[in-house]
């Protein structure tokens, strides 16, 4: 059932969307943005809580557009309210939005929440900062079929919307964890998972590892690498060769490269 309809710009729900685009307004209320009908439909499929849906039909770009919003409003799971164009704009984030946003509940998984397979890849990113460079290796994380992607030391909003959108939705169906160093390294000890540390400083090539074990990759973040920390705890430090004048891969690459050579060994 459609709610209301929101035209004035001056709206107070038009006024808590904006809000929820910064961190602050996101952590107070637990609640972030979802926009696109691709993003809205991977948060759905995984689960996710959504408080409230908001639409503009005057700007939908396909018949699937309107075929989700009546299928939403059939199912009643959640307000639904429609906009006029001057007010879905303002309250959207995107340059060429597709007329559908939602308000959703943030989820705080932890280690032991995850379900692994007989031999996981894991995925521990540490002290990434640039929620495009996360959205990049989610979707090559998704591709790569990794079992879990942890963020240790973690500066980074995982609900920004930059991260869910260059995601393509695909953070919602990762299993996304946030964790502190010493329990991760014991999480990770306890099952027995071996850890490759991502280093220009080391002669041992990416694919001069075995893969067909329990791995996890540890990737540090552009800025600074890895800590001395990771450095000394992995198993192995690997790198990616390289030929020209640069010295390492922008951090989304270099964690596909290293995916895909697991992938390749596995297969």
């Amino acid at each position: 059932m459609e709610d209301s309809y929101i035209q004035s710009l001056q709206n107070d729900q038009v006024k808590n969307l904006v809000k929820l685009r910064e961190r602050k307004h996101r952590d107070r209320q637990s609640r972030f943005l979802v926009e696109g009908l691709r993003e809205v439909g991977h948060a759905l499929k995984a689960g996710y809580e959504v408080t409230h849906l908001y639409y503009c039909p005057d700007i939908f770009p396909s018949t699937a557009h309107t075929e989700f919003i009546n299928m939403q409003k059939k199912m009643g799971n959640f307000p639904v309210t429609r906009m006029s164009a001057e007010a879905f704009k303002k309250a959207s984030f995107r340059e060429g939005p597709d007329g559908i946003i939602v308000i959703a509940i943030q989820q705080n998984n932890v280690l032991t929440d995850l379900k692994l397979s007989e031999k996981p890849i894991l995925l521990v990113l540490e002290g990434i900062e640039k929620p495009g460079n996360l959205g990049a290796i989610l979707r090559s994380a998704d591709g790569a079929g990794v079992d879990a992607v942890i963020l240790v030391d973690c500066v980074l909003d995982l609900y920004n919307p930059n991260a869910i959108r260059s995601s393509q939705g695909l953070l919602f169906s990762s299993a996304l964890v946030l964790s502190e160093r010493e329990p991760l390294t014991q999480w990770l000890d306890a099952n027995k998972i071996v850890c490759y540390a991502t280093t220009p400083k080391t002669n041992t090539m990416h694919w001069n590892i075995d893969c067909r074990r329990s791995i996890a990759f540890v990737m540090g973040s552009e800025s600074e690498g890895l800590s001395s920390y990771w450095l000394e705890k992995s198993a192995q430090r690997i790198r990616i060769p390289m030929i020209g004048q640069a010295d390492s891969l922008n951090v989304a690459a270099a964690t596909a490269v290293c995916l895909y050579e697991a992938r390749r060994q596995r297969s």
